[in-house]
């Protein structure tokens, strides 16, 4: 874990999913699939230098144990039109531990998100108003995946 300062809000359009700790097994990787089919990052008007694809976890309804949504998206300009069936959201300026996340992409993210929710020491200390999955250009495949796990801290 490395803590990181977010210095500005970070504004992602993307597809979203309104799912729950235990529909997240079976609903996340279909999304994924769904996202990456539909080519929908290539639809919107990404942030000039910023090439990352991003999943922000947001609305939690209480904490890693309630329903959230999971928003599959680039970043953008704050005042980028929302383009139909897609959402804006917004992860604020802070503190948030990141966590590198590199492997096969079926077992990494979920083993790192078991981590920071069940053995990470200072998990009190998530905030719970956005998290997020950020995934380098190019770091995606289907046996290999490279991305930073960004918690939200108070």
């Amino acid at each position: 874990m490395t803590p990181t300062e977010l210095a500005a809000d970070l504004v992602v359009i993307g597809l979203p999913l309104r799912t729950s700790p235990e529909r997240a097994v079976t609903e996340i990787g279909p999304h994924w699939q769904r996202f990456m089919r539909e080519g929908i990052a290539s639809t919107i008007a990404a942030k000039a230098g910023d090439a990352h694809l991003y999943a922000v976890y947001c609305d939690y309804e209480s904490d890693h144990r309630g329903p959230y949504t999971m928003v599959l998206g680039v970043a953008v300009e704050p005042d980028t039109v929302v383009p139909p069936g897609l959402r804006r959201v917004r992860v604020p300026v802070g503190r948030y531990a990141s966590f590198a996340a590199k492997g096969d992409p079926a077992q990494v993210i979920w083993q790192t998100w078991t981590y920071v929710s069940s053995e990470w020491k200072e998990r009190e200390r998530r905030r719970f108003i956005a998290d997020f999955e950020r995934y380098a250009p190019g770091a995606m495949s289907a046996s290999s995946v490279e991305a930073d796990v960004m918690v939200g801290l108070s």
